[in-house]
């Protein structure tokens, strides 16, 4: 049996998913399920992407703090918490 290596666009993608609600709403659920797909309010998306979001992985400080100052200068220029792909 061949091993199977992720690439990093998978990889990137797979947490994308795992790690932002409205992006898996969006861009996964609603191309398996057409018919029933989800029009939420932006008060709706921030709710469900409070509940279920998910926390990126750091290996030391110097990244979590290169995450948070992107994350607040995106927030700055208008961009919503699930819009800023983790």
């Amino acid at each position: 049996m061949q091993k199977v290596v992720p690439t990093d666009d998978w990889e990137k993608e797979f947490k994308r998913i795992t790690h932002n609600p409205i992006y898996f709403i969006e861009y996964y659920w609603s191309l398996l399920h057409p018919e029933n797909k989800p029009e939420l309010t932006k008060e709706e998306k921030q709710k469900l992407f409070d509940k279920y979001c998910g926390t990126p992985y750091f290996s030391n400080w110097e990244q979590l703090e290169e995450y948070r100052e992107t994350v607040d200068e995106l927030k700055k220029q208008g961009y919503e918490d699930w819009e800023i792909i983790h």
